[in-house]
């Protein structure tokens, strides 16, 4: 006798751990898909909150090593405004919005000429357990380019959600960590 596909019949238990065997492989295939279709989304378990461009700058100030720093209280936002020429904006220190957000300078250092700087590079502040990242994507000139020849010392001061976290990280567009805030 044979079967439908013109097989020679199995026996009843190796066909029942054959049929077993399929049903597994169909599940596992299912949950690598779902998996896969999850990573490919870029769905992920961090909370997102927004950082935003207040100014940047080209000489925000004199001999500024590369670095970041929390801008706190009104007279050094008033210093670093002036220096980058934001005075205009002042806010009254007890300004509800205050307390929602932080003031964060961030420096690229003395640079030999123009054409160096700093971008936003998403308005979503990526925040995992106590650390949240900002990710800016360092400008250069290209090779051959003509820029102005003096120093610079590129900036940006961003506004960046206050949240549940400790150390903000500062990435470049390759993910690594450029420098890195205690809010402590």
């Amino acid at each position: 006798m044979t079967r439908a596909d013109g097989q020679p019949p199995l026996d009843a238990k190796l066909e029942t751990g054959m049929m077993q065997k399929m049903k597994l492989i169909n599940m596992i295939g299912r949950c690598c898909l779902g998996l896969m279709a999850t990573v490919l989304c870029g769905c992920n378990t961090m909370a997102s909150l927004s950082v935003s461009v207040l100014e940047k700058g080209y000489l925000c100030s004199i001999d500024q090593t590369a670095g970041v720093h929390l801008v706190t209280d009104s007279s050094s936002r008033e210093a670093d405004n002036a220096r980058i020429g934001a005075g205009q904006q002042k806010r009254p220190e007890n300004d509800p919005a205050s307390e929602s957000f932080w003031i964060v300078s961030v420096n690229m250092g003395q640079q030999p000429s123009g054409g160096y700087g700093l971008r936003l590079i998403s308005d979503n502040l990526e925040v995992s357990s106590d650390r949240a990242r900002v990710a800016l994507e360092w400008l250069q000139p290209k090779p051959g380019s003509v820029q102005i020849q003096t120093l610079t010392y590129p900036c940006l001061y961003l506004r960046v959600a206050k949240g549940n976290y400790t150390r903000l990280d500062i990435v470049d567009q390759h993910g690594e960590v450029r420098h890195s805030l205690d809010l402590k």
